[in-house]
This record gives structure tokens, sequence and C-alpha cells, in this order.
């Protein structure tokens, strides 16, 4: 049987490793959302500390630079916070997008797969039927054979 041989090959490969990178590019993207929203629940606890100090201070006596200070690191935490969730938000979008971008690499390597698959499938068809035809003229000759010997 002859050997097959894809002719795309190439093209595979290549599907194949552009599939690989943006499995890579979505797991680092992943990987940093992961971060991101760690950094956001971190800052978010910040906040919560920080409103919690401001509202010791609003119910007691303190000298107006603690009251001030107070007031600013407040602003300072929430404004984290804030920041926190807009990078997580911006992020979340690039994820969507590496996300389409590894299904549709994910979709056209499917695709040379399949071709790849149906041409193996011809290939030993198209062997299978020769073989098969070799066989049935051996047996007609043998057939024919037999037939030409005296008796």
């Amino acid at each position: 049987m002859k050997r097959f041989r894809f002719r795309l090959q190439s093209l595979l490969f290549l599907r194949e490793l552009r599939e690989t990178q943006a499995a890579t590019v979505l797991a680092q993207k992943l990987e940093q959302q992961r971060r991101l929203e760690h950094e956001l629940v971190q800052a978010q606890a910040r906040s919560e500390a920080a409103r919690a100090n401001l509202l010791q201070a609003e119910g007691k006596r303190f000298a107006p630079q603690d009251h001030s200070a107070a007031l600013a690191d407040f602003d300072r935490t929430v404004e984290q916070e804030r920041s926190a969730e807009k990078a997580l938000l911006v992020h979340t979008k690039i994820l969507d997008k590496a996300r389409l971008a590894w299904a549709e690499a994910g979709k056209e390597l499917k695709a040379v797969n399949n071709l790849r698959g149906r041409a193996e499938d011809r290939h030993f068809q198209e062997a299978t039927r020769r073989e098969q035809a070799e066989m049935d003229e051996a047996a007609s000759r043998i057939a024919g054979a037999s037939y030409s010997l005296p008796s």
C-alpha cells in the first residue's frame, strides 16, 4: 500500500501552531484577569477599612488634621478601587477578544483536520480498491490457467 501523504500538511502545522499560540495567550490573559480580580477585592477591602475609619472619626472628637487625613485616605482608596474596576473592565474586553481568537483558531484547525480525515479516507478507499482489483486479476489469471490445463 502506498503511504498516505497529506498535501496540506504544512497548513495543518501552521493551524496547530496558531491554535497553540492562541491558547497560550488566552491562558496568560486568564491569569492576568485573576490577578486583576484579586487586586479589585483587595482595593475594595482597603476602601471598606478606610470608610469604617472615617465613620469612626466622625463619631468621635478628633483633631482636624486626623479627620482630614482619614478623609484623604478614604478618597485615595476609593480612587484605587475605581481604577481597579476600570482596569478589570478593560481587561475583560481584551480577554473576550483572546477567547474569540482561540475559538477561531480552533475552528480553522478543525476544518483542516476534517480535510485531512477525508483525504485519508479517500486514500485508503483507493488503496483498497486497487488491492481488490489486483486480487481479482490474479484470481482470473489463476482461473483462466486452470481451464487451459490439458486433461
